[in-house]
């Protein structure tokens, strides 16, 4: 039972339950919708700890903290900064484990290719796959305890309301990706043609929410599939780079491990893996080298510029 009381309902637990709001037709507010539901769909499954829900809602929070400042009415409003900030956590706990799941499956395929005995290899799967299994656990639970409430609400409400107009939501999008494409061009000057596997992560980080700017772009506006498709492959590339990087400092921890144990020819035929998975990411890394990056990114800032010229006349 309950009373009506002006437009909401008051329920004898004290819970407000406001009436649904008449959705509106925004491009922008579809978009956060669309977002919202896939990151609430997967949460259930994701706090059981299943891996695939887990990556959806490690993607879907990182688009909406892209897509929020550009498609919210008020980007700057207190609810947006509280999503963001909740939501930057989320993708932070549904990340952990996330080098593992992926070190388990790179090791499977090239870890066979190292010249060392096939018991060396067995006994860092079985090492791998203890510590994966370990970081599933403590992910599970920290998914489990993370209360999503007042997220969902903040999230409901603001994908309920009217969006940013089409003019407004493209001079955003414009100059954020004007900032990102700006700052990993800097990035990729100042590194030139070094191996540094955690700056390149860096670049990498770029290169993601450049591909998501882009894919907002393309939902919005209709433009950007090509840019899409490019920052995927450069998002690609990059992750595989790190993902053999840090399973080769992986490898290596447990040879130093092994030494202290006195179990010297244990340690030394890690070491031959480790070294098998260094060689592996700088060969990904001369691959990146000849895609020649930053001219691309040039190229993308020009055509940037041009697009903000039109949108702040139109």
């Amino acid at each position: 039972m309950g009373v009506l009381v002006g437009r909401r309902f008051l329920f004898q637990t004290g819970r407000v339950v406001k009436p649904k709001r008449k959705e509106s037709e925004q491009p922008t507010t579809r978009l956060l919708r669309e977002q919202v539901n896939r990151l609430f769909a997967n949460l259930p499954g994701a706090q059981a700890g299943q891996e695939e829900p887990i990556h959806q809602i490690r993607v879907a929070s990182r688009r909406l903290r892209v897509a929020l400042p550009v498609a919210a009415r008020k980007p700057a409003a207190r609810r947006v900064r509280r999503s963001c900030k909740r939501l930057r956590e989320l993708t932070r706990l549904a990340g952990q484990g996330r080098d593992f799941d992926v070190g388990a499956a790179l090791f499977d395929r090239e870890a066979p290719r190292a010249k060392v005995a096939p018991t060396v290899v067995r006994l860092l799967h079985d090492r791998l796959a203890t510590t994966r299994a370990r970081a599933h656990r403590k992910l599970a639970k920290a998914l489990a305890d993370f209360d999503a409430t007042r997220l969902r609400e903040d999230l409901d409400i603001l994908s309920a309301r009217e969006g940013a107009d089409s003019g407004e939501a493209a001079l955003r999008l414009g100059a954020m990706r004007r900032k990102h494409a700006r700052m990993a061009l800097e990035e990729l000057h100042a590194l030139g043609k070094h191996f540094a596997p955690m700056a390149l992560h860096a670049i990498r980080r770029r290169c993601r929410w450049l591909r998501y700017a882009a894919e907002l772009d393309r939902a919005l506006f209709g433009a950007g599939a090509s840019a899409v498709r490019r920052f995927k492959d450069l998002q690609d590339i990059l992750g595989r780079l790190h993902d053999a990087f840090v399973l080769a400092e992986w490898i290596a921890l447990a040879a130093t491990y092994w030494e202290a144990q006195g179990k010297n020819a244990r340690a030394a035929a890690a070491r031959v893996v480790s070294a098998h998975f260094r060689d592996h990411a700088q060969a990904l890394h001369r691959r990146f080298l000849r895609i020649k990056t930053a001219d691309w990114l040039g190229r993308t800032l020009r055509r940037n510029a041009a697009l903000l010229k039109q949108a702040a006349t139109a």
